[in-house]
């Protein structure tokens, strides 16, 4: 009921401001969206009582985005995205959430930057984004500021990057402690351009945030300083480099100790014991952008004990060689763009073996004629860890390759467009059950047939797909064909449109399992900025010898109004 409450609250708040006038247009300038979401699910069963919902069965958003200017140098971006759900859905209970703790939730991200000139304050949900080294992809909750009048360059970040969790051995939740990120950096020069910076950022969990310590995780704590540099030579040549040093502490609780002098030097800023880790990390990249081609190279180290403390994850003791290239052909024709280079690990040969292998990603594309196009990618991607324990160990590598040409022509009365789509790829990944790695394959082929009638404001689909998948568990086959139609109405304000789809799905050793669905969508456009949507889907599964005589239907309905300013 409270977060229904806080829902009313934020909405009416965030409707009070976008209804402002504008009554001092040189002055006052307020442009935005705003919309509301609305979800119903519930699904009926035979013979799966295990069976778990796919979906919330009622789901409630609020997705906000504004910005009030002030005169020639003052605004204030708004953002707001809130929804009337528990994250920690999977637990028995949750405690009372007073006001502070509903804005926290990860589901929700709500954030006001305003900015005046220079300097800019960030509030609420924000993900800092220093370096490649240092921190750019973990979200946190809390308050920053950023200073740039001049060439002077300064950043501070503070906030929570995750709630805690009690752990609950009955429901197999070990747990987390609250985690928190404190970043700066100073430096010469301006946030999107040449630069100088010194990035030093810092991760802690709070041990005081559980009242019974997580099963199996330890508190951590640690540290990444690094000078950044990037600058511009001419408008064609870029330059970036960073070398970065860190101190990663796995147990804060651990009682062995290290026996150094520096440790009391840094012992008022970090935690260091028995399970702390020092390492560094070098990249460098060099980049030359001309109009019609480019070309880069890229170098990059990280030590088996390096750590980005701000970033999610990262595969350490690694070496890469790369060059990136990019150029247009015949007249922009041919289109190529691309890297390739090598990869070495087990730098310090602290693992029984190690492993090069090539890194490549490449896209092409060729206009071969006004009706024909072909487009082709391959990608090579591998990650591996340097965890010493079997049971932690991660290691991958995928290569895939896809082929996708699309013809198009006209008729009398008709435009067609036919695609097709070829696909092959393989999965290498260890299986810490087995102490060997396990081989994927899988191919899939696709067909689309798309016709737009030219008298009449119609509009039809047709596909295919079919996707093989080799696996050491057993093969796994689906052929999936359908069809959609679309019509539009009322001078084009009323658009609906219907999808009807069928999947057979074969598995190794049972019978076939039947999928079908349909879908209904509406779309109404009430006025130039007013837009209504409606969507109702069936999902049933018939399932094959796999789960014998079991049934699942669901049903899910979705409503928004989105209105912009």
């Amino acid at each position: 009921m409270k977060k229904n409450i806080t829902l009313i609250i934020l909405l009416g708040s965030v409707s009070s401001i976008f209804s402002q006038s504008k009554e001092d247009k040189s002055f006052i300038d307020f442009s935005g969206s705003v919309g509301v979401f609305y979800e119903v699910y519930d699904f009926s069963q035979e013979n799966y009582s295990n069976f778990r919902a796919r979906f919330p069965d009622n789901l409630l958003r609020i997705n906000a985005q504004a910005t009030l200017n002030l005169g020639k140098y003052f605004s204030i971006p708004i953002a707001v995205n809130i929804t009337n759900q528990k994250v920690l859905y999977n637990l028995p209970s949750l405690p009372e959430e007073n006001l502070l703790d509903y804005i926290q939730n990860p589901a929700n991200n709500i954030s006001i930057n305003p900015k005046f000139k220079w300097a800019q304050a960030f509030i609420g949900t924000q993900t800092p984004l220093y370096s490649p080294l240092s921190t750019g992809d973990t979200p946190i909750f809390g308050a920053g500021l950023e200073l740039n009048p001049g060439k002077f360059l300064f950043s501070a970040n503070y906030g929570i990057s995750q709630r805690a969790v009690e752990p609950d051995i009955l429901l197999n939740i070990p747990g987390a402690y609250e985690q928190k990120i404190m970043a700066a950096r100073i430096g010469y020069g301006k946030v999107e351009g040449t630069k100088f910076t010194l990035n030093v950022i810092k991760i802690e969990d709070d041990i005081t945030s559980l009242s019974v310590a997580p099963i199996n995780v330890d508190p951590i704590e640690g540290v990444t300083v690094s000078p950044y540099f990037q600058f511009k030579i001419g408008k064609k040549f870029r330059v970036r480099t960073e070398t970065a040093g860190s101190i990663y502490t796995s147990n804060v609780n651990s009682t062995a100790q290290i026996d150094e002098d520096f440790i009391e030097d840094i012992a008022d800023f970090i935690t260091v014991n028995g399970s702390s880790k020092a390492d560094f990390a070098h990249n460098t990249r060099l980049d030359w952008l001309g109009e019609k081609f480019q070309m880069g190279a890229e170098v990059k180290y990280v030590g088996p004990g390096f750590l980005p403390v701000g970033y999610r994850f990262v595969e350490r003791d690694i070496l890469d060689y790369k060059v990136n290239t990019g150029m247009k052909l015949f007249n922009s024709k041919l289109n190529l763009t691309g890297s390739v280079g090598l990869r070495t690990n087990n730098l310090r040969d602290t693992k029984l073996s190690s492993t090069k292998r090539i890194i490549a990603n490449t896209t092409a594309f060729a206009q071969i004629s006004k009706k024909l196009n072909v487009s082709a990618t391959y990608s090579n991607f591998g990650f591996n860890n340097d965890a010493n324990l079997l049971n932690q160990r991660i290691e991958l590598v995928n290569n895939s390759f896809t082929l996708s040409p699309t013809y198009q022509f006209t008729t009398k009365n008709l435009n067609h467009q036919i695609g097709l789509n070829l696909g092959t790829s393989t999965f290498d990944q260890f299986d810490v059950q087995s102490n060997s790695f396990i081989v994927t394959e899988s191919d899939n082929y696709g067909l689309n047939y798309n016709l737009l009638f030219s008298l009449i404001p119609l509009n039809l689909n047709f596909q295919a797909i079919y996707v093989d998948n080799i696996m050491p568990t057993g093969d796994f086959k689906m052929l999936n064909y359908g069809f959609t139609a679309g019509y539009k109405l009322w001078k084009n304000k009323i658009a609906p449109s219907l999808a009807f789809n069928i999947a057979n799905i074969d598995r190794s050793g049972f019978t076939t399992d039947v999928r079908t669905s349909l879908r209904f969508r509406m779309r109404y456009k009430v006025t130039k900025k007013l837009k209504f949507n409606f969507t109702y889907r069936f999902t049933g599964y018939t399932y094959g010898s796999v789960r014998p005589n079991a049934v699942v239907d669901q049903n899910r309905l979705q409503f928004s109004l989105q209105q912009q300013f």
